[in-house]
């Protein structure tokens, strides 16, 4: 799916790894890498076989890489240790997601889950971009619970998305929330459902 001239900078490059990573298909310049002041995150130049441009960002310890949108490498490696700090907070309470989760699936919670979530969460925005093109969602702005609770079963990263709708609907403690979002209306155990996605 790459273009012509994508070809031609992968066939003279020669440093050009092509990988698939967190449904984001991409190559990346192992010629082009950039490493933190500190030395515990490094980071590739890279493109996507849709032509954005990316730093593929890695931290000490972790294999998978983290796909960050921004121009500056050193922006890159902030917004790639924020994240994985999120996600090492909500981890601590991911027992607290799963059951939401597993509610909302079951119908025993019903709340929305808006684009927002999925922006205020410690996913890569690319990431999530792809994921919905993925499924066929792309461009939507709300989706039900219920839905996005069983696309977790497929993706269990969408339980960061879940965690932060949950901070948002009141469902989870204040003291459990990182980087909290002022919550709207609490949810409550049964919600008529509205119709989602909406785009």
């Amino acid at each position: 799916m790459t273009s012509l001239i994508d070809r031609d900078i992968i066939a003279l490059g020669g440093d050009f790894i092509p990988l698939r990573s967190d449904w984001i298909s991409l190559f990346y310049d192992t010629a082009h890498k950039v490493v933190s002041d500190d030395g515990s995150q490094y980071a590739y130049r890279a493109i996507t076989t849709r032509g954005e441009l990316l730093w593929f960002v890695f931290s000490t310890g972790k294999s998978r890489g983290y796909h960050s949108e921004a121009a500056c490498p050193f922006a890159a490696f902030t917004e790639a240790k924020t994240a994985l700090d999120q996600r090492r907070q909500i981890k601590a309470r991911w027992s607290d997601v799963t059951s939401i989760a597993r509610d909302l699936r079951r119908g025993k919670m019903r709340f929305d889950i808006l684009i927002e979530d999925a922006h205020t969460s410690p996913l890569c925005a690319m990431g999530t971009r792809h994921f919905l093109r993925s499924v066929g969602l792309s461009g939507i702005t709300r989706l039900s619970g219920f839905k996005l609770a069983w696309l977790m079963l497929l993706e269990p990263q969408l339980g960061f998305v879940i965690h932060q709708a949950a901070l948002r609907e009141g469902v989870l403690p204040y003291e459990a929330a990182i980087n909290p979002v002022t919550p709207k209306e609490s949810a409550r155990s049964i919600r008529p459902k509205r119709v989602a996605p909406v785009s």
